[in-house]
């Protein structure tokens, strides 16, 4: 089972998009995937399930009762990625994509996660979704865990990256983007510094993000990036642009749903293609 987490410590560079895309690319190939939100915002929940909210809580976004509730149970209905922490009730959710299942987040409870003490917290947020995922239902039951994190370098981003075989990492071609990627980059170092060499957490690439052809700084950065001799050789071989393609397909009444369900010769659909072709190469390059 590989275990793939898209990570930025900056908001603002797509990654709840690209995780998006590389869901639902790899559900069409039939592979077995869980999808997993631990962003309190809740954006790649709410792609693919009708999240509720609940109005006491500042952004109190909340899952779903659960189709397979039985009312009967003393389970209350609801199941998140803050439940891994918790130690709660864990069941994923189903999507309308057959092999696609989605463990949604909560906002308040994966708020609460990020606060845990300092001396808690490797015990109870850095290992524990790395055990979780070792499970052997789990590892039965899925072919590839996919990771969207909230925009920070915090105890869920860390617990995300220690349970991962595999990151990618987006990132905007602005200032502050560049800045967090770099610090991304050092977290990833740190948690191999930790790992047997036979274990390493791979990097399959950084990927240039809402890239904007003809814009001065965008295209700035991107040089000053293909010329870093410690950058050059991760970035991916393509970019993926700012396209209305993209951010209409995250909207609820978007028509079509998808972008892979676009024309084929539509930009935005071989982009996107192109994109997740490449990772799919290197996930599974070694089997």
């Amino acid at each position: 089972m590989k275990v793939l987490a898209v990570v930025q410590n900056k908001g603002g560079v797509g990654k709840t998009t690209v995780s998006r895309l590389l869901a639902e690319y790899f559900a069409a190939q039939k592979l077995r995937v869980l999808a997993l939100d631990l962003d309190s915002q809740c954006n790649f929940s709410r792609r693919f399930l009708d999240m509720d909210y609940d109005p006491s809580e500042e952004d109190g976004i909340l899952a779903p009762l659960h189709p397979d509730y039985d009312h009967e149970e003393e389970w209350s209905g609801r199941s998140s990625t803050a439940d891994i922490y918790y130690s709660g009730e864990v069941v994923p959710y189903p999507t309308k994509l057959e092999s696609l299942d989605i463990l949604p987040g909560e906002g308040k409870k994966l708020r609460d996660v990020e606060l845990v003490s300092r001396a808690d917290v490797k015990a109870k947020v850095h290992d524990r979704l790395n055990d979780f995922l070792a499970l052997e239902d789990v590892r039965n039951e899925y072919d590839l865990v996919l990771i969207d994190t909230s925009p920070s370098k915090g105890p869920l981003t860390v617990s995300a990256m220690r349970a991962a075989s595999h990151i990618l990492i987006p990132t905007a071609m602005e200032p502050q983007s560049i800045e967090g990627l770099y610090g991304m980059l050092q977290l990833w170092r740190r948690e191999n510094r930790r790992r047997p060499i036979d274990q390493s957490l791979k990097i399959l690439g950084i990927l240039p993000n809402t890239f904007r052809k003809g814009v001065a700084l965008h295209e700035g950065l991107l040089r000053s990036l293909q010329e870093d001799e410690g950058i050059k050789a991760l970035l991916t071989p393509m970019l993926l642009h700012q396209r209305i393609a993209f951010a209409e397909s995250d909207h609820p009444d978007a028509a079509p749903k998808s972008v892979f369900s676009l024309k084929v010769k539509d930009p935005a659909r071989i982009e996107a293609e192109r994109f997740c072709k490449y990772i799919e190469e290197r996930l599974f390059e070694e089997d």
